[in-house]
Parts: C-alpha cells; sequence; structure tokens
C-alpha cells in the first residue's frame, strides 16, 4: 500500500471512528410552566434554566472567593436552528440563572446538567408564565404532586413541570399548552 492510499483510507475511517466516540446529549420530555401558576399581563412568556454550576475565577488576584455561576446553554427551534445562546449569569459573581424572554410557543434548549451531562429539553413557553428548568439537582415537587406532572433525568432527579405539546386542528401548525390534568 502506498501513501496515498493509507491517506485516504485514514481520511475517511478517522471522522467515523471521532463520530462514535461523541455521545449525543440525552433528550427529555417536554417541561413546561407549573399548571397552577397564575397568567401575568404580557405577550411574552419567560424561562429560567437551573444548569449546572461551575467555580467562577476568583474576582482579584489575592481574593479566594469564589461563585458557583450556572452554565450557560443554547435555545434552538423545534427543528434544531439555533435561535440564542445564554450565558446565564450576569457575572462571575452571579450565581441567580438569567430569566430569558421568549414567544410563546415550543423550544429545545441544550444544557449541562449536574449528573447527566448535555441534555436536550423540549420546552413549553406561555404567554405570561415561567416555566423553570432544574437541571442542577436542586428542586422537587411540592408534596402530593403526582408523579405523572413531572419531568425526571434518568438518575431520578426532578427536572420540571411536564410540558404538554398538542397538535392543532391544522396540521401544518402546532400549538403549546401546559399540562394542567394528570
Amino acid at each position: 500500500m502506498n501513501i496515498k492510499s493509507i491517506s485516504l483510507i485514514s481520511a475517511i475511517i478517522l471522522p467515523v471512528l471521532a463520530g462514535c466516540a461523541t455521545t449525543p446529549p440525552i433528550a427529555l420530555s417536554p417541561v413546561g410552566p407549573q399548571p397552577t401558576t397564575k397568567t401575568a399581563s404580557g405577550k411574552k412568556g419567560y424561562l429560567q434554566v437551573f444548569s449546572a454550576t461551575q467555580k467562577s475565577p476568583p474576582v482579584a488576584s489575592d481574593d479566594t472567593w469564589s461563585f458557583d455561576v450556572h452554565t450557560g446553554y443554547d435555545i434552538n427551534d423545534p427543528s434544531g436552528k439555533h435561535i440564542k445562546f445564554v450565558a446565564n449569569h450576569a457575572t462571575d459573581m452571579d450565581e441567580s440563572p438569567d430569566q430569558v424572554a421568549l414567544v410563546p410557543g415550543q423550544y429545545i434548549i441544550e444544557a449541562e446538567s449536574t449528573c447527566c451531562g448535555l441534555v436536550d429539553v423540549p420546552v413549553v413557553i406561555e404567554k405570561g408564565k415561567t416555566t423553570y428548568v432544574h437541571l442542577d439537582r436542586n428542586w422537587w415537587p411540592p408534596n402530593r404532586t403526582p408523579l405523572s406532572q413531572i419531568v425526571f433525568l434518568p438518575d431520578g432527579a426532578a427536572v420540571g413541570w411536564t410540558g404538554v405539546i398538542a397538535k392543532s386542528a391544522d396540521k401544518n401548525s402546532v400549538a403549546v399548552a401546559a399540562s394542567t390534568s394528570h
């Protein structure tokens, strides 16, 4: 075998092997706003993602303080087209995740979870309501909540309220609604 043949074979095989080595994100069920949340005024809905946290660099060179800031995430439309990246913290001292205003509809967020790595979470955004996505293992629904109303990570950590994507009468359009009964 000559060098040209070896190079050609390597050029074909290496990308295939690299593709096999990557792990696709875990896909979850849709997450929507809490069913009993009252609707606020306004035309938009909101999203707040409690993604995995990472230690921020010290604020000053002689400072030993660091903060657990939430990692950034991507918001995509249902077809996978990128809409925006959310840094998910304003500064290296900000431990609160950003709240993002979105047009009501469905989206897919790609974010880091504390236990399962990268996850794809379909989210339902409703007018005047906030959809919370908890990927940092720091949330559990109120007592007596039916488990059928909750989305879980594979390890059993609660992520958020079940969101339902309902098809409308027109086959070309999709309406979104949060689950209110189970």
